[in-house]
């Protein structure tokens, strides 16, 4: 199975929210679902401007906010909350081989 790289995640907190605890408050559920799903945290962003930039950039491949009324409604790219479940990517040792899934066999099913 090839290595797959891990996404880059950068963290959403609009400009308006001014107050350093309500920042903390905002940035702290989206940096532990950066950590949470394995993602490389490429930094955080004020503007939804800057985010597109960084998207289209190639820099992040996902912005992580931590309420989903933090966003414009114009939004582009993919977007996760902070609040969203956690994916589940099986490890290799619980995938079945490709050449042991071939080997069963099933009747095929009969129509009457």
């Amino acid at each position: 199975m090839p290595h797959r790289t891990p996404d880059h995640a950068v963290v959403f907190v609009p400009a308006r929210i001014a107050d350093p605890a309500e920042f903390a408050a905002a940035a702290a559920p989206s940096l532990e679902r950066v950590e949470a799903c394995g993602y490389v945290f490429a930094g955080i962003v004020r503007t939804w401007d800057d985010a597109q930039h960084m998207i289209n950039g190639g820099r992040a491949h996902v912005v992580i906010v931590a309420d989903m009324g933090h966003l414009p409604r114009d939004r582009r790219p993919r977007i996760e909350a902070a609040t969203d479940p956690v994916p589940f990517e099986p490890r290799p040792e619980q995938c079945v081989p490709s050449e042991v899934a071939s080997q069963r066999r099933r009747r095929p099913r009969r129509i009457r």
